[in-house]
C-alpha cells in the first residue's frame, strides 16, 4: 500500500508534464512560414526578374506589405497577388546592387509572418554560381529559447503538482493516524 501511495504523486506528475509539453508546444508548430523565395537569401543573380515569388508552409489570408528595395529605391510595380500558399510581386528592372525584400503576411490561422530575404544584382562569377560571398542566413536562436522555455515550464509544473499532492497525502495520512 505504501509503495502505490509513493507512486501516484510521481505518476500524477509524468502525465501533467506531458499534457503540458504536448499543450505548449503544439501551437509553435502549427504557425506558418517562409519555405522559400525567388530570388533566394543571399543569392548572386545576373539580372532583377520581373516578379519576386515568396512560397509559405500553408495558405497566406492576407498581404499587408512586400516591398523591394535596390541600390535606386523600391523596383516594386503594382500589388502584391496571392495564390494560395504563394505571394507574388512583381519588380520593375534595376541596377546591379545589393537588394532587400521584406514582407509581412498573415497566414490562414490568423498569425502575422514577417520577415527580409537580401540577395546581389550583378555579374556571376567565372564558374557561373549563383552565390555569394556570404551565403549563410542569419541565424535566429528563437526556436532554441522557446524549447528552454517549453521544457522549465513543464519542470515547474511538475514541481507544483508533486507539492500540492504530497500535501494532500500528508494531510490525508494525519487524518488516519488520529482515528
Amino acid at each position: 500500500m505504501k509503495a502505490s501511495r509513493c507512486a501516484l504523486p510521481w505518476l500524477a506528475v509524468a502525465l501533467a508534464s506531458a499534457w503540458f509539453a504536448l499543450a505548449l508546444s503544439s501551437p509553435a508548430v502549427a504557425h506558418e512560414e517562409l519555405l522559400s523565395s525567388d530570388p533566394a537569401e543571399a543569392t548572386l543573380i545576373e539580372t532583377l526578374p520581373s516578379r519576386a515569388r515568396l512560397a509559405f508552409s500553408g495558405d497566406v489570408k492576407e498581404v499587408h506589405e512586400v516591398t523591394v528595395t535596390g541600390p535606386d529605391g523600391s523596383v516594386v510595380n503594382g500589388a502584391p497577388s496571392i495564390s494560395g500558399t504563394e505571394v507574388r510581386q512583381n519588380l520593375w528592372a534595376g541596377p546591379a546592387g545589393a537588394y532587400l525584400l521584406t514582407y509581412d503576411v498573415v497566414s490562414s490561422d490568423g498569425h502575422e509572418i514577417s520577415g527580409e530575404v537580401k540577395f546581389e544584382v550583378g555579374p556571376l562569377s567565372a564558374d557561373g554560381s549563383g552565390e555569394t560571398a556570404d551565403t549563410a542566413a542569419p541565424s535566429d536562436d528563437a526556436g532554441g529559447r522557446s524549447g528552454i522555455v517549453v521544457a522549465a515550464s513543464v519542470l515547474l509544473a511538475g514541481a507544483a503538482i508533486h507539492l500540492l499532492l504530497r500535501r494532500r497525502m500528508s494531510r490525508q495520512e494525519a487524518r488516519s493516524l488520529r482515528r
